[in-house]
């Protein structure tokens, strides 16, 4: 795949993988781990401990949300902007809600070659940020989107129309992301860039909460510290550098995950 994003889509799988062998009574994904032998070598070897729990802490910690407002709601949409090779709707099986995945056209052929179609999940080749791929969907369902590891490869302004292109759109709505400081985008892009140099660089970053709520309109429901949950959980069961690594991110609040409340 030519695309710069595309070339990230491993590095997401590999986590899962990692966290599924090693943190299993913290996250498993039983998708994810059947795919470990279809990954390039070049990317498993690179991924730190630390590395791989900071994505599947993403994944962990946005599950309870969107369990949250299935539980709520019921039927529902669960959208997944840049899907990727995400296995959202695998961990989740059937329970009212109706998935769907959002990516590039490429990425999508990439994921059907990769990954079995899963039954209760409609795959949409289209670029999130044209709002068409939104007719396929039942706007009058409560809608839940999620954007995991995805926004801060794209510029403020892309990502505050797309915010309100959503809530145009969707009148009973939320959005989960996560996101970073300038310092945290500094680091991740360093991370990054050890797999190469055909790789996206990140930009999008949180700075000021209250400067970003004012800019897209929004409620901000909640914001989750990437960890809290991990270090509870794992304790001692994880390196010192580990622990230490992600003690420091919660504690200077470098990485979190956003829910926004996008009801008119």
């Amino acid at each position: 795949m030519q695309n710069k994003i595309a070339n990230t889509l491993f590095i997401p799988l590999i986590a899962r993988i990692h966290a599924s062998k090693n943190f299993k009574q913290y996250f498993y994904d039983e998708t994810a781990m059947k795919f470990e032998d279809k990954i390039p070598q070049k990317f498993l070897k690179i991924s730190s401990e630390y590395e791989s729990l900071a994505s599947a802490a993403r994944y962990y910690e946005t599950d309870i949300m969107i369990k949250d407002f299935i539980a709520t709601h019921g039927v529902c949409n669960v959208v997944n902007l840049g899907c990727g090779l995400e296995t959202l709707a695998f961990r989740f099986g059937k329970n009212g809600a109706k998935f769907y995945g959002v990516d590039l056209a490429e990425v999508i052929e990439f994921r059907q070659n990769l990954l079995p179609q899963n039954d209760n999940e409609t795959l949409i080749s289209d670029d999130m940020f044209d709002m068409k791929w939104s007719e396929i969907l039942d706007k009058s369902l409560p809608t839940i989107f999620i954007a995991n590891g995805v926004f801060m490869y794209f510029t403020e302004k892309k990502i505050l129309n797309l915010i309100a292109n959503l809530k145009a759109n969707f009148k009973n709505s939320e959005l989960i992301f996560d996101a970073t400081t300038k310092f945290g985008i500094r680091c991740a892009n360093f991370y990054v860039s050890r797999f190469g140099e055909n790789m996206a660089k990140m930009e999008f970053c949180v700075q000021n909460m209250g400067e970003f709520a004012s800019k897209c309109e929004c409620e901000i429901l909640s914001k989750t510290p990437f960890f809290t949950t991990a270090r509870k959980m794992l304790k001692n069961k994880t390196k010192l550098s580990t622990r230490l690594t992600m003690a420091f991110v919660d504690k200077f609040d470098l990485a979190f995950i956003l829910r926004l409340n996008l009801r008119k």
